[in-house]
């Protein structure tokens, strides 16, 4: 996309005049990098910043990975949904398109919101951001439990198929046969247990950390779903974080623990035990997916690969289907 084109669409979107001249200064355009999904721009409109975000119908990644960009839709409807609930853990919504599925979305300036993953890759792994992250979590899956038009709303089992289920469980299952029937199952799991609004990308590159509250991005993913799979999706990367930094594993476990159990403090829709059981399950398959599916996670190296991919088989699979 030019700036030419990005410029009609803020138009379309209402955010500048339609008459360059009639605004103080025109708008300009950053590229933003290190997701892989959508096309990110930081646009600087007047004495103003926003965030013009529009999903990408092939992902960036080496392997073939495409999903529908309706889903930009259905992030900017979770942001709205979230914001009801817990106003400070996302970027107000400020404007869509229709025709693109472009949102535009508030600025949060990283000298006041630190990302996550780079926290935790520095080393800085504090338990109480861990908690914090999970009990904004629980809060939004509580409220939404109760929400009775929240499943017909979100109803994107194509899209959830397409950006996770597919390319995470079903390409991993084809790529370690021995853990194929126990990743069907985890997947059969995760659809019989639609419970409440799925995030389906909390990860520590889409979280910042404000002053009041994480803050939680990137909501691509969005449907009604098992709301276990948010949780055992981000206790993963602290599980990751742990085998690329071996020294911090205990900081890391402590975090894991404290992020668990914070959530299942939120937990009212269903027996804690229940959900939490789920999560264990799902945990193991999603790690495996990291090193073998079709998003490979890029910090650990060879042996750290082949350490997660073996104590997620063992988890997995029983000692006598390995």
């Amino acid at each position: 996309m030019t700036d030419e084109d990005d410029r009609a669409l803020l138009v379309r979107m209402g955010l500048v005049p339609v008459d360059p001249a009639d605004a103080a200064d025109d708008a300009t355009f950053v590229p933003l990098t290190g997701g892989v999904s959508s096309d990110i721009r930081l646009v600087r409109i007047g004495g103003r910043t926003v965030v013009l975000k529009r999903a990408l119908a092939q992902l960036k990644v080496d392997a073939e990975w495409s999903a529908p960009i309706e889903r930009g839709e259905a992030e900017a409807r979770w942001l709205r949904y979230a914001a009801t609930v817990v106003p400070d853990a996302v970027p107000k919504v400020l404007a869509t398109d229709d025709a693109s599925y472009a949102i535009a979305l508030e600025y949060l300036a990283p000298e006041q919101y630190p990302n996550w993953k780079t926290q935790l890759l520095a080393g800085d792994v504090d338990a109480g951001t861990a908690a914090a992250v999970g009990r904004m979590l629980g809060r939004i899956h509580s409220a939404s439990a109760a929400a009775s038009d929240l499943a017909a709303d979100f109803a994107n089992d194509d899209l959830f198929e397409s950006l996770r289920i597919e390319p995470y469980l079903r390409r991993t299952a084809d790529a370690v046969p021995e853990a194929t029937d126990a990743i069907e199952e985890v997947i059969a799991l995760l659809q019989s247990n639609r419970r409440a609004l799925v995030h389906g990308d909390v990860s520590p590159k889409n979280i910042l950390i404000g002053a009041a509250s994480p803050v939680l991005l990137d909501a691509e993913c969005a449907t009604w779903g098992d709301p276990a799979f948010d949780v055992a999706f981000c206790l993963n990367h602290l599980v990751l974080k742990a085998v690329h930094l071996p020294e911090l594993a205990a900081q890391f476990e402590f975090a894991a623990d404290a992020l668990r159990a914070a959530y299942l403090e939120q937990v009212d829709w269903e027996p804690g035990s229940d959900i939490d059981a789920r999560i264990d399950r799902i945990l193991p398959a999603l790690q495996l997916a990291r090193v073998a599916g079709a998003s490979p996670v890029e910090y650990l190296d060879r042996r750290a690969r082949a350490t997660v991919r073996q104590r997620a088989l063992a988890a997995l699979c029983p000692p006598t289907t390995v």
